[in-house]
């Protein structure tokens, strides 16, 4: 079991705090993106490109359901839609 860590604490074996939708970015707002979410919920199939905690930029092809990782932006470029982030 992983720890997940967001804005109240963190949270033991895989459990979720909660969830919003998420605004999609570009430019300076996709490169510097604070909120990190504990994976995605893709309810429309897409390409979904988005950046991990870690800075990688990480493209889905034909992305639906959840989509596990820690990531803290997803890009405008992005063809999914109703795109929910983890908390």
């Amino acid at each position: 079991m992983g720890t997940i860590i967001n804005a109240h604490g963190y949270l033991e074996n895989g459990q979720f705090s909660g969830a919003e939708s998420i605004t999609l970015t570009s430019g300076s707002g996709f490169d510097s993106a604070t909120t990190t979410y504990g994976g995605l919920y893709v309810g429309l199939v897409g390409n979904l490109t988005a950046k991990t905690i870690d800075g990688s930029v990480v493209t889905f092809v034909s992305a639906s359901g959840f989509i596990p990782g820690i990531f803290t932006a997803v890009s405008a470029s992005s063809t999914a839609g109703a795109i929910i982030g983890l908390k």
